[in-house]
């Protein structure tokens, strides 16, 4: 029997052995140096941090007591003898079970690791990676190029302006490094970011900017000198200003000719970037606006106040007291009270009353700076309210309605039984909100009926069942909606036992909603419990492949091209290929953009869309082409594509063709 075990790295994906050592190797030669060198740390500083823990957990054992020092001393005793008998593989060996065994090493390591391979809310393995179209382990992923290289396809392999773009989208991106982008380019020496026909590489200067990469801008300026600067989505030294990479900031003001606005200090000021607003105050003539103080005042960047005040003549509006008060910024507003004569509007207690910065509140009233009656319409506690009233503030019918919504019983007590103002049904409709049932048992108290909208709010809230069913009323077709959304099959059920005839809440588009939203335990209960039916739009806007499955063998309202359409533009091959096998509807020349290679590879080689279809659309108007060229402003994604149609149907011009 063969009792071998093999063992898969679960960083990178791809390597596989029976061999521990083997294995030990691979982690200590590939994977850990890989990721720790693309956060910019090494091995030797990982188990530098590695040591200097062990020590000071050894001398904090060594307070302990002459057993612990004795226990530690055996311990260095015993690793000592050890040391001795070790050859230099195993010597890695054990720094790789050392680093790997210390809890602090291994979550940075691993957590890096998560990090790196969460790519748009999505977490994706190595393996995952390696399989993503278009070489987008590069230009989406910007993995580092001890990973790239074992999987990078020969140069030849790949279209030229497929390779380009990828480069500039790696540049772009936030991980990338100088020593990849080296490596990509002696992979495809023809890159030429200064063929300004090429439009991903027209946004290349400012793309780099505003990530700060300032070693790849200095390397891109020095290799392509005529590379174009700035780009139509904005200046590169506003935005690299916005986001501190104050290094950028200082190569990009050194390039002659190069501008920049005002918005470059105001935004330096607003994120609080004290180093670039003196390097701007001090070496540019832009100058910036009121806003600069203004919004540093409302973020509390005393400092950056106190910069712009000695230094600037711009000088601030009322803004920037209200913005502090706003953020709870008391001493920001203490020293712009001091030093500046703008002062403050009423909105400043306002608004300090809403955000429940009780010591501004008290602080403004100190100063009779007054108030509207939004101070205690909005005010976030009860203890705000009751100093504002005892000061002779008044209120609205606002108020019970904004305690209702904060789901307050003791807030929305005190105003029932202290004021006057009243309430309405919008109260009864934030109590649901809310959620809090002993609040919509009091507010109902005082209410005469219950509005629908009571029903809507504690559906979208995803109240109880109890709660819905003690309002004792029906809700919208928008209460209808979330309860498909949050799958509530309990609530559609009770609205079908109670208000089985009501033409708001039952008629074709329930089912279809339900198909829509991929909840198939709803979309079974209203196909065998009533009868309204459902269109089309069903299955063309089915999301799951069980709900397409149920409402093909189930129903008979079908569905048209626009099923396979968005099954495609969603990557789901899967309903793709159940379409095109179980139905006859096929496509529209909108399957094959935006979607994967494996989709439109498929849609293409069975020939769903007709020949005719891609003639009409290619000799009559070029109306294909354009599409592709122009559904996402980024015609690089689709030379794959055009290639493909070209292949398939055999008529259609290569991209050298198209782009002429």
């Amino acid at each position: 029997m063969d009792l071998t075990v093999n063992i898969k790295c679960k960083v990178c994906g791809s390597f596989e052995s029976t061999s521990i050592d083997e294995f030990r190797l691979h982690g200590i030669n590939h994977c850990i140096p890989s990721i720790a060198r693309y956060f910019g740390v090494t091995l030797e500083q990982l188990f530098e941090r590695q040591q200097l823990l062990q020590q000071q957990k050894r001398d904090n054992d060594q307070l302990g007591g002459e057993e612990y020092q004795q226990q530690d001393l055996n311990k260095k005793t015993h690793q000592q003898n050890n040391k001795v008998q070790l050859s230099s593989s195993t010597t890695m060996t054990l720094r790789f079970k050392s680093l790997i065994g210390s809890p602090f090493i291994r979550s940075m390591i691993f957590g890096y690791v998560k990090e790196l391979n969460n790519i748009d809310g999505v977490s994706y393995s190595g393996t995952d990676i390696i399989k993503l179209p278009h070489l987008e382990m590069i230009s989406r992923c910007a993995m580092p190029w001890n990973f790239i290289k074992h999987y990078l396809p020969p140069r030849d392999d790949v279209l030229s302006k497929r390779r380009w773009y990828v480069i500039s989208r790696y540049c772009a991106h936030r991980n990338a490094t100088l020593s990849t982008l080296q490596h990509l380019l002696e992979w495809s020496p023809d890159y030429d970011p200064q063929d300004q026909y090429e439009s991903v590489h027209q946004e290349l200067f400012y793309n780099v900017a505003i990530q700060g990469h300032t070693d790849i801008m200095e390397f891109l300026l020095k290799r392509y000198p005529n590379i174009v600067l700035n780009g139509k989505y904005g200046h590169s030294i506003d935005d690299a200003s916005e986001r501190g990479h104050f290094s950028m900031v200082k190569l990009l003001c050194s390039i002659k000719g190069l501008k920049c606005t005002t918005q470059a200090l105001d935004n330096a000021a607003k994120f609080d970037h004290l180093d670039i607003v003196k390097y701007l105050d001090q070496n540019r003539n832009e100058g910036c606006t009121s806003k600069a103080l203004d919004s540093a005042a409302m973020f509390g960047r005393l400092d950056i106040v106190k910069y712009l005040h000695f230094n600037r003549t711009e000088g601030c509006t009322t803004n920037a007291m209200d913005g502090a008060a706003l953020n709870g910024h008391l001493n920001v507003m203490e020293w712009l009270n001091y030093n500046r004569k703008e002062g403050v509007t009423k909105q400043a207690m306002d608004l300090a009353s809403q955000q429940g910065h009780f010591q501004i509140v008290k602080w403004l009233e100190s100063r009779n700076k007054g108030c509207t009656t939004n101070a205690m319409d909005n005010a976030k506690t009860l203890e705000i309210f009751q100093f504002l009233e005892k000061n002779g503030k008044r209120c609205t019918s606002l108020a019970m309605d904004n305690a209702c919504l904060k789901g307050d019983l003791d807030f929305v007590k005190y105003i029932h039984f202290n004021r006057n103002e009243g309430c309405y049904q919008q109260a009864v409709i934030n109590a649901c909100n809310s959620g809090n049932f002993e609040l919509i048992k009091f507010i109902l108290l005082g209410i005469k009926e219950c509005p629908p909208q009571a029903v809507d709010s504690a559906i979208e809230k995803d109240c109880s069942l109890e709660i819905i069913e003690y309002l004792g009323q029906e809700c919208t077709s928008r209460g209808m909606e979330y309860a498909i959304i949050y799958g509530r099959l309990d609530v559609i059920q009770y609205f079908h036992k109670k208000y089985p005839k009501s033409n708001v809440l039952w008629s074709r588009n329930t089912l279809n909603l339900a198909a829509t939203f991929d909840k198939l335990d709803i979309v079974k209960f209203i196909h065998e419990n009533r009868s309204e039916g459902c269109t089309t739009d069903a299955m063309d806007n089915a999301k799951n492949i069980e709900v397409t499955k149920f409402l093909h063998f189930n129903r008979s309202e079908g569905c048209t091209t626009k099923a396979m359409d968005n099954a495609a533009i969603r990557f789901d091959l899967e309903t793709v290929t159940f379409l095109h096998k179980h139905r006859t509807e096929g496509c529209t020349k909108g399957a094959i953009r935006l979607t994967h290679p494996d989709i439109y590879k498929y849609i293409l080689s069975n020939k769903i869309m007709s020949r005719e279809s891609i003639e009409k659309h290619y000799v009559n108007d070029g109306s294909l082409l354009s599409l592709l060229a122009s559904s996402i402003n980024k015609r690089e994604d689709f030379y794959e594509i055009v290639e493909a149609v070209n292949q398939y149907y055999g008529f259609l011009p290569t991209m050298e063709s198209f782009d002429s």
